[in-house]
């Protein structure tokens, strides 16, 4: 994941926003929103990369996302 937002929109502002600062690593991707009810605190939206393929693969993009200079990120189930 790559940010946890209040609105979708937001969500998927926030992938652009990443995805600009970092071509090498996310130019390519595709972003995905995901649902989170957190109950007292409300409906958040995940920002993700779409379908990485495995946790490993997952993993090493978020590792080349830190490396880049991006510490947002967090690896989570699909």
């Amino acid at each position: 994941m790559l940010s946890s937002q209040k609105t979708r929109v937001d969500a998927l502002k926030a992938f652009a926003d990443a995805q600009q600062k970092h071509p090498d690593v996310l130019g390519t991707k595709t972003p995905d929103v995901q649902e989170a009810n957190l109950g007292d605190k409300g409906m958040w939206y995940r920002a993700v990369v779409g379908p990485p393929g495995s946790r490993e693969a997952a993993a090493n993009l978020c590792g080349q996302l830190k490396s880049a200079g991006y510490n947002g990120c967090w690896v989570s189930a699909y």
